[in-house]
């Protein structure tokens, strides 16, 4: 097997372990060419062996969910990097909503240097985070939870969010284009996700550069929707540009 056969298969194996791969991490990881990681993911689809994306490949488009804790050790210097992004748009009096997800929790991790800040989520495992911490006023939704990813959604979420009022919710995804918008893995959460951002002012898209090479089931609503998406410094300036020309730029 030469080294290019060998490579494929490493990259496979790293779409494998993950469900999905970024074009700048084949090019990190491997010490490539972008060209070349643009020829290995045609090729690799070619063969049947995944599916190419905007700025990567999935193992398979639809299916594959990778469980909480595991995505909490994935990306988490870029998540940490987000999250230090996102304190720039809160300050103290803000009424924020979180939803689910790693990224906003490495958000809430941070949260304890706001005085005064009330904070809206339906995820337990978020508010667990938030329990006790000085100043901080939080609201947990009722409804179904989802241990896939500690996520409260359904019509219980979904009228506890009525009845309120967010300034900025900072959103989660599981996969992010242009052309189907933002999306997620499960019907409820994507229901609940909508509801807090229609009960939103400003909605800020919080997603690592993996996200935008990966596909997903259920839209929660168009790029467009978000006032910006706030993600790591791997995204390339070619993305940026294609977001910012949509009216969904990078923040």
């Amino acid at each position: 097997m030469g080294k290019t056969d060998v490579r494929r298969d490493a990259i496979m194996h790293a779409i494998k372990d993950k469900g999905s791969i970024a074009l700048t991490d084949i090019v990190k990881q491997f010490n490539v060419s972008e060209a070349t990681a643009r020829r290995d993911l045609e090729i690799l689809e070619q063969e049947k062996r995944c599916i190419r994306t905007f700025g990567g490949a999935v193992l398979e488009s639809l299916k594959v969910e990778v469980p909480f804790f595991n995505k909490m050790d994935l990306y988490t210097d870029e998540k940490k990097e987000i999250a230090d992004k996102a304190l720039r748009y809160i300050e103290d009096g803000d009424i924020i909503g979180l939803t689910g997800g790693t990224t906003t929790t490495f958000i809430a991790k941070k949260l304890n240097q706001f005085k005064n800040l009330t904070v809206i989520t339906n995820a337990v495992n978020i508010a667990y985070e938030l329990i006790g911490t000085p100043g901080l006023q939080l609201i947990l939704t009722g409804g179904v939870i989802r241990t896939q990813t500690f996520e409260l959604s359904g019509p219980l979420a979904n009228a506890t969010l009525e009845n309120l009022s967010i300034r900025k919710t900072f959103m989660g995804c599981d996969g992010i284009s242009l052309s189907r918008g933002m999306m997620i893995y499960n019907e409820l959460e994507a229901e609940t996700n909508r509801r807090m951002m229609k009960q939103s002012m400003e909605t800020y898209l919080v997603a690592d550069h993996s996200k935008f090479s990966r596909s997903s089931l259920f839209v929660i609503g168009e790029v467009q929707e978000a006032v910006g998406i706030i993600s790591d410094s791997s995204i390339t300036p070619e993305m940026k540009l294609a977001f910012k020309e949509s009216g969904a730029p990078f923040l």
